[in-house]
């Protein structure tokens, strides 16, 4: 197959998308298949959210995987989250190429992060709404991240035989051994971009409560992102380190006692998780982002918004040596097998095929319907 994979954002990066979607174009051309990422590319990075200047970079995308299609002859376009969405089905109606929508958030929950206003808020919820039940829907398949994020799709228009929910698992060189532990005392470590949806407000306030009663902690937000206005609220004990390169991630998070997930938001994936597990950390939740951990076994999860349990766990990872190991070994184990990543990828192939095979079919007998087999979701 020849493959068209789209996404609306700087590349290469460190946010997770850029990672999903860059190991997935790996994983799938290491299969024989040949594929093509079709990005912004190495462009400055700028305010996370919605800006005037996306609607050019969007339409240079639409320009750029117009000329991919018809120069490298694609067979499908998989398209990831909306902007990119747009762009694929614009591009796919006009070549006559089917396109696969791969789903990580729900705009209407997530849009209204990026403002302050009440109003503005508002406003960004009713959008949200409306592309969360236009666009999806309009693809020939689509994938979701989540089963919560499915589920929402479902709800808001794409029938049920043309969704399966398809879980990120640790690629294999996530999976690659971490250095050994350098020393340190009290580290708390997040990793990950500082967009409002990260809940990053929470994480302050919470280590605030951890540094009260544990001194010497310290608090790293390890990112590829310009801190801005972030870097005014961080109180005693907190670092803000502007990472280069993925090895500079990964030996921060190997230096930390404490990994951490903030976020409440329940509908995409945090591929951070999926680091923090590969690098064999005690991880502390909140519940709305603790997706594949178990409450005791490979993780501490506590409710969303609580502050003060969310404190008190740091706290008793960080005053426990042997509670940190115990979980951050299990955490390790939970995602080295190779078998997950190999899954992940040959439901994705699958969806590929058929999706192929419907539009082939479709084209000899209009009357004909969807395959059997092409709706997966109860895999």
């Amino acid at each position: 197959m020849r493959l068209a994979l789209v996404l609306a954002g700087r590349y290469p990066d460190l946010r997770g998308s850029q990672v999903l979607v860059q190991q997935l174009a790996d994983g799938i051309r290491g299969r024989g298949h040949a594929v093509h990422l079709v990005t912004y590319g190495a462009v400055a990075s700028g305010r996370p959210g919605p800006r005037a200047g996306r609607i050019v970079r969007d339409l240079g995308l639409v320009v750029r995987l117009w000329r991919t299609v018809r120069r490298e002859a694609i067979d499908l376009i998989h398209a990831h989250n909306y902007e990119a969405a747009i762009a694929s089905l614009v591009v796919g109606r006009a070549t006559g190429r089917p396109v696969v929508y791969h789903g990580h958030n729900a705009l209407a929950e997530e849009l209204p992060l990026y403002f302050r206003a009440r109003r503005a808020r508002g406003l960004a919820h009713r959008l949200g709404r409306l592309l969360d039940a236009h666009v999806p829907r309009r693809a020939d398949f689509c994938i979701a991240v989540t089963e919560e994020l499915g589920e929402i799709l479902r709800r808001r228009g794409v029938a049920a035989r043309d969704l399966t929910c398809i879980a990120p698992a640790a690629a294999p060189c996530d999976a690659a051994a971490h250095g050994p532990r350098v020393g340190s005392e009290a580290l708390v470590c997040y990793a990950g971009n500082l967009d409002g949806y990260q809940n990053l407000g929470f994480l302050l306030r919470s280590f605030a409560r951890v540094r009260a009663r544990v001194p010497a902690a310290r608090l790293v937000l390890v990112t590829h992102a310009a801190p801005g206005a972030l870097r005014r609220a961080v109180g005693p004990g907190v670092e803000i380190v502007r990472a280069a390169s993925y090895d500079e991630v990964r030996a921060r998070l190997d230096a930390a006692d404490v990994a951490v997930s903030p976020r409440a938001e329940r509908y995409g994936f945090p591929m951070k998780l999926l680091n923090y597990m590969a690098a064999g950390k005690a991880i502390v939740a909140s519940a709305g982002s603790a997706k594949g951990l178990r409450d005791g076994v490979t993780g501490r999860i506590v409710p969303d918004g609580d502050e003060v349990a969310f404190a008190a766990a740091v706290v008793e990872l960080l005053s426990d040596a042997a509670a940190r190991a115990r979980l951050g070994t299990a955490a390790r184990h939970a995602v080295e097998d190779p078998r997950a990543w190999d899954g992940v990828l040959d439901r994705i192939e699958r969806v590929y095929r058929n999706v192929l095979a419907a539009r082939s079919a479709a084209s000899t007998d209009p009357e004909a319907s969807a395959p059997d087999g092409l709706g997966v979701a109860a895999e």
